[in-house]
């Protein structure tokens, strides 16, 4: 399931763009939802292998806010995307989000080019993705903080003002695999190959599996 919308982003372009690449790299499916209207059901995330969330929502119901949370915490596998890592800033329930994510985020340096630097070089996620990669321009998230036993894949060192920022990371909440990535405001970063690779790596390593170790 591929959860998206909200503000800021050309979701209705970028999601049918992005899913159709990671079709094509991980032979998987999506069912696409817009908006958060799918988490009225508490069982929303059942019969589906993986949950991804490429969304942006300053605001969100605490009851369907707990709904996602508790997916989570039953062990859906979840990748976050993006504006994910900022959304929900007005709820209450914010830091519990945050929790699930793996990191804790509120603002971000000018969109632009930067590079990023490989951290884990053994990670099955980073299989084949550059030492030194450069995105031609995106958002550079500030990292506030790293939630304990999250484990950075990716940094970035701000351009603006030399300080460096976690842009990729796993996570366990509960007992769910996460995925997450600050990387991916628009089609800039998200025509690379690279990025499209770090994606579908990190769809089968949250359902357990491991990349395919041919050359991508």
């Amino acid at each position: 399931m591929f959860v998206t919308g909200g503000l800021w982003h050309k979701y209705k372009k970028l999601a049918p763009y992005l899913t159709n690449k990671l079709a094509l790299r991980d032979n998987v499916g999506f069912q696409t939802v817009f908006g958060l209207d799918v988490w009225k059901n508490r069982n929303f995330a059942d019969g589906f292998d993986v949950v991804v969330y490429d969304l942006c929502f300053d605001d969100v119901d605490d009851a369907l806010l707990d709904n996602a949370l508790a997916a989570g915490r039953a062990g859906k596998p979840t990748i976050f995307i993006h504006c994910a890592v900022h959304s929900f800033r007005n709820s209450k329930k914010v830091h519990e989000w945050e929790d699930y994510i793996g990191l804790r985020s509120k603002f971000h340096d000018k969109f632009g080019p930067f590079e990023t630097t490989r951290m884990d070089a053994s990670s099955p996620i980073l299989q084949g993705f550059p030492d030194l990669w450069k995105t031609r321009g995106d958002e550079l998230y500030q990292t506030i903080e790293v939630v304990p036993d999250s484990h950075p894949l990716l940094r970035a060192t701000s351009p603006k003002d030399g300080r460096t920022h976690i842009v990729a990371w796993t996570h366990t909440y509960g007992s769910a695999r996460v995925f997450a990535t600050t990387l991916g405001h628009d089609k800039t970063t998200a025509h690379s190959p690279e990025y499209q690779q770090l994606l579908a790596n990190a769809l089968l390593w949250v359902c357990g599996g491991e990349p395919d170790k041919r050359v991508q």
